[in-house]
């Protein structure tokens, strides 16, 4: 089987490229941040970084977040092709989303009230997303618990670099739906300023699927608003202050389950979020602080009413030093303290503290990177992860060709639900463990770029739940394959396409995952003022499961693949720019999510004004 992969891998590199002007891997020269918190060429990372600009992000038809993230390779969302509040998953190479997490301008963010202490996506509005960085394999010795499939780091919208500028921006399209975004941000003298408001509604349509050949289920409409501010002062050039305040409001209705429709249940979430950065830098290094607290609300109306809030504090320390001219040190301390509670449960709380170290060695076209971390829990004592990362760039012709391997171990801490909650805790769970490797290389060129990796990694000491939750012996391998690529065949006109095959190695069952997941793309730019995009996106046969509302059961069924074509056009004249964009452009009927709906042809089209 292992032979198939490389001979699947060969076959991929004759046609799967990837744009430089859509979702791609990050081009040589680029600077990356989330492999090593610390600025990096690209050539120099030991990874394959998926980067996601605020251009890929206003071409690619995209909803939302998840939609964006989704055309990813190696990442499958679920639930972003339901009403516009469905429940989003995240998966990336096979795991289930606690195995991946989400940093915001690099901080870590998660919901502390949640089974499995995932950040929701829902809250973000993708208007105010700059770039998505999305990095795979084991990145707890960098990040933590949770890192353990990857990192998806959302970086946010920064000040413009004049004294003023901005932009107003409205949407509609099917569904009712209305967004509107509007930002004003500039820089004067040693301020910076940033705000940015977000309105979105949408009326939606019914989540569950209507079986019953009547056509009498209500639409699950939507209704959110994001707000954004930044504000950084320049005490010098040394010393930098920056302070970050958000909030995220949104309020969506629900059906009861699987082909089952409620006309009444919604649910309301709020998070505040809110930091301060400083940054003092010296020759050959600099030490920055990321100190922030984020408050999430969840409150649910239905003949189980329920609310419940999390609360995160997160404060890192990092050290950024030259040692000499050829090491590097990346160093620091994470303290984070996670709180929730809910309706007659006490508020209960653990907190971790974690010093960690990387060096990095690079010698001209060879670099290794070799890091540790020491994870200490309040509840479950000592955990100790560790990661190592070699890689190479050499000269083959005309083309800088990257090798790269790593070998990297992480863990997730079990949540406080798991602990405390009111149904099965167990305050003797021990973390989860996983074990990554993946080794792949890289091809640049002046207009083109190739790659490819192999990864594997295995999970254990799970957390599951019987009466209640405990560790249990056993674990899941998963392997597979991802190649991807870019090619402008003119001024005028890129390619994009990837690949990615997935599978377990053990006897458990990957639900909602395709084995084989791949996309296409093409952009045409016939003027400098006008771009139109399509892509192409084939997701593969999965087991999906649900359960069943009258017997009481988990059923499992074998969803068909789908493939859908997505349309973008736009059209820029001097500060007002027109768009459009249809997709699932021939109207495929789908089944994303067993016993749900899944969005058919839609539409949007919009107007934007800049200002400066």
């Amino acid at each position: 089987m292992r032979n198939t992969l490389l001979i699947i891998a060969f076959l991929c590199m004759g046609w799967t490229v990837k744009a430089q002007d859509t979702l791609k891997t990050v081009q040589l020269d680029d600077v990356v941040v989330t492999g090593t918190k610390s600025e990096i060429p690209v050539e120099k990372s030991g990874k394959s970084i998926f980067k996601i600009t605020r251009k890929d992000i206003e071409t690619s038809a995209a909803r939302s977040v998840a939609d964006v993230l989704n055309q990813v390779p190696g990442v499958q969302m679920d639930g972003n092709f339901g009403p516009l509040g469905t429940n989003i998953g995240y998966f990336i190479r096979g795991a289930s989303s606690k195995r991946t997490l989400i940093l915001i301008d690099g901080v870590p963010f998660n919901d502390a009230s949640g089974v499995d202490q995932t950040y929701d996506l829902r809250l973000l509005d993708k208007d105010q997303v700059e770039s998505i960085e999305v990095l795979k394999g084991g990145l707890s010795t960098l990040y933590g618990t949770g890192a353990a499939a990857g990192v998806i780091n959302i970086r946010l919208r920064k000040p413009e670099n004049q004294k003023v500028g901005g932009y107003a921006k409205a949407e509609y399209g099917s569904f009712n739906t209305f967004n509107g975004n509007a930002s004003v941000s500039g820089t004067n003298d040693k301020v910076s300023y940033l705000l940015n408001a977000g309105y979105k509604k949408s009326d939606g349509f019914s989540a569950a699927r209507d079986e019953s050949g009547n056509s009498d289920f209500d639409d699950d409409g939507y209704e959110g608003f994001n707000f954004l501010s930044k504000v950084g002062y320049e005490f010098s050039e040394e010393f930098t202050l920056t302070f970050t305040g958000a909030l995220d409001d949104f309020e969506t209705d629900f059906d009861d389950g699987a082909f089952t429709d409620s006309e009444t249940n919604f649910s309301e979430y709020q998070q505040i979020r809110f930091g301060l950065s400083p940054t003092f830098t010296w020759t050959g290094g600099k030490l920055k602080g990321n100190f922030f607290h984020s408050k999430l609300d969840r409150k649910f109306e239905s003949a189980f009413p329920s609310e419940y809030e999390g609360k995160n504090f997160q404060g890192d320390i990092l050290i950024d030093q030259n040692l000499t001219d050829l090491i590097k040190l990346i160093g620091g301390l994470n303290y984070q303290i996670m709180a929730f509670s809910e309706p007659n449960v006490n508020e209960e709380s653990f907190h971790m503290i974690d010093p960690y170290t990387t060096l990095i060695y690079d010698n001209k076209n060879f670099n290794m990177q070799v890091g540790a971390r020491l994870n200490v829990h309040s509840d479950y004592g000592q955990n100790m992860v560790f990661n190592v990362n070699p890689s190479y760039l050499m000269e083959a012709g005309s083309f800088d060709v990257k090798v790269f391997s790593s070998y990297a171990t992480a863990f997730i801490a079990p949540s406080l639900t798991q602990l405390f909650g009111q149904f099965g805790p167990n305050p003797e769970l021990e973390p989860e463990e996983s074990k990554s490797a993946e080794g792949g290389f890289t091809i640049y060129g002046d207009a083109f770029e190739l790659g490819g990796v192999y990864f594997y990694r295995e999970d254990d000491n799970l957390i599951i739940f019987t009466s209640q939750y405990e560790n249990v012996d056993g674990e899941i391998e998963t392997d597979g394959l991802e190649v991807a690529g870019s090619v402008m065949l003119s001024e005028k006109i890129s390619l994009a396409g990837d690949y990615t095959y997935t599978r377990r190695l053990s006897d458990d069952v990957a639900y909602r995952i395709p084995a084989h997941k791949y996309g296409l793309s093409v952009d045409y730019s016939p003027l400098s003022e006008a771009i139109f995009s399509l892509s192409y996106l084939h997701t593969g046969e999965r087991r999906l499961q649900y359960f069943d509302n009258n017997t009481f059961e988990t059923v499992q069924v074998d969803a068909d693949a789908f493939d859908l074509f997505n349309l973008n056009a736009s059209y820029a004249f001097d500060n007002l720019t027109i768009s459009g964009s249809v997709n699932n452009l021939l109207d495929e009927d789908y089944q994303a999510v067993a016993g749900f709906n899944s969005v058919g042809r839609n539409f949007m089209v919009g107007l934007k004004y800049q200002f400066n």
